[in-house]
């Protein structure tokens, strides 16, 4: 197969699936020889006429391609994955997008809830020289890839809604939600903020930045 470095149309195959956490699902592709990506940037899939992106969490030169999902009940494209064999061959087109980490002079803050914490996860695997990690779930099983996440950004902070807590691998829980916190405990000043997770949450990051944070820059990626 040909270099595929730009925008392409393809094929590829699955190659192997785990269950990350309850309800989240990480399933691999074979990588196409000459696919370049660069991290941050989704792949569309097609299935029977129904798209859907995903962005890549793995290595920028791994051999497989990564993707994370939340399992929605009757979800066309989780269930597509779940039951599909092993070698079974998806379309997809890419590589698509523009959120991805541009180094400034500015500090970086990382802001995301639930599945969409993974352009984060390719950040690390891509390399980066510093960030704040705000990663907002419900309970700290969502708190996944932190394996790969708390040693590369400093600090990594798991805002769990409960009594703070600390994990088993010694990862701190802040007691609220991922605006709490940048209210409460991040120090006012120009930041490069990324935000990656549902509407919801980003119109009320957008708010306080807005308010606290009026000299910096905004990143966003939707995950609705």
């Amino acid at each position: 197969m040909g270099r595929l470095s730009g925008k392409t149309d393809f094929s590829a195959v699955l190659a192997d699936r785990r269950w990350l956490a309850p309800g989240i699902l990480e399933f691999r592709l074979r990588r196409p020889d000459g696919f370049i990506f660069i991290p941050g940037q989704f792949l569309r899939f097609t299935v029977d006429e129904f798209q859907r992106d995903y962005t890549m969490v793995s290595r920028p030169e791994a051999q497989t391609i990564d993707f994370c999902i939340a399992v929605a009940d009757g979800g066309r494209f989780s269930s597509a994955i779940q039951q599909a064999r092993i070698g079974r061959r998806f379309q997809v087109s890419g590589p698509l997008g523009h959120f991805i980490y541009q180094r400034t002079a500015n500090p970086a803050v990382f802001v995301a809830t639930g599945t969409g914490v993974a352009p984060f996860v390719a950040f690390c695997r891509g390399g980066l020289d510093r960030a704040l990690l705000l990663h907002g779930v419900r309970h700290p099983d969502g708190l996944i890839y932190r394996n790969v996440l708390a040693p590369a950004v400093q600090p990594y902070v798991a805002c769990i809604g409960r009594p703070a807590t600390i994990l088993e691998d010694g990862i701190e829980v802040y007691a609220g939600r991922v605006t709490d916190y940048l209210k409460s405990e991040l120090a006012p000043g120009p930041y490069d903020f990324y935000l990656c997770g549902r509407r919801d949450m980003i119109r009320d990051v957008t708010a306080v930045i807005d308010g606290r944070f009026g000299d910096s820059r905004l990143f966003i990626e939707n995950y609705d």
